[in-house]
């Protein structure tokens, strides 16, 4: 990884910022430890599929970011603001999205529910396919969105760029639920918005953390 382009203390002082940031723009918003919550525990259960659910992950489960366990990240500001600033993709998406972002998150998984109607035909039975990793265009969409932000804040702060078949295996793998098996494609489509990154053309949610981290 390249050198840091800040000192510690300017490192923290951004990361500080963006939590300032965040906690203005997402009412209700909280760091929270995944070990104390009961709902993330659950979900651990639910997301077997994902061995590091717990240990290495962070979630979001809106308005609240749950990590692995606090105090998170002392220290690695710049994983730590990375992180923050994906994370926040995904609280605004929410916000503005409402109860569709989690529909999109969810599909085409959730329509299993409809298998629970086999008692009035047996041809709601064929919904529980859709418990099967059939690929997720939706959730795709939105972890691009929220990677391509952990992207741009490696690079800004420390011209360092995330090689996008790392990225790319995120979308291949289990940790989403194999949501989206095309990984040249996404990868090409990492490296279109690095160019984009580089040259300083920023979608808004690019730029407005760029603002607060930069600024």
């Amino acid at each position: 990884m390249s050198k840091p382009k800040f000192e510690q203390r300017e490192l923290s002082a951004k990361r500080q910022r963006l939590t300032r940031h965040i906690t203005e723009q997402i009412s209700g918003f909280e760091i929270k430890s995944k070990q104390d919550s009961l709902l993330m525990k659950i979900l651990s259960y639910l997301v077997f599929f994902n061995k590091k659910f717990m240990t290495s992950f962070v979630t979001t489960a809106y308005p609240k970011v749950y990590v692995p366990q606090l105090p998170w990240k002392e220290g690695e500001h710049i994983g730590a603001i990375a992180t923050l600033a994906h994370e926040y993709v995904h609280l605004s998406d929410r916000k503005r999205m409402g109860w569709l972002f989690n529909l999109l998150y969810i599909s085409p998984q959730v329509l299993f529910v409809f298998g629970l109607l086999s008692f009035y035909s047996l041809w709601f039975m064929l919904f529980f396919l859709f418990i099967l990793p059939i690929p997720s265009i939706g959730r795709a969409w939105l972890e691009f969105r929220a990677y391509r932000m952990t992207m741009a804040c490696y690079y800004w702060l420390s011209d360092y760029e995330l090689p996008t078949d790392w990225l790319a295996r995120y979308f291949t793998n289990s940790s989403y639920y194999w949501m989206f098996p095309f990984k040249k494609y996404i990868s090409n489509k990492f490296k279109e918005a690095l160019v984009d990154i580089k040259k300083d053309k920023l979608t808004p949610e690019l730029l407005e953390i760029k603002k607060v981290i930069m600024g």
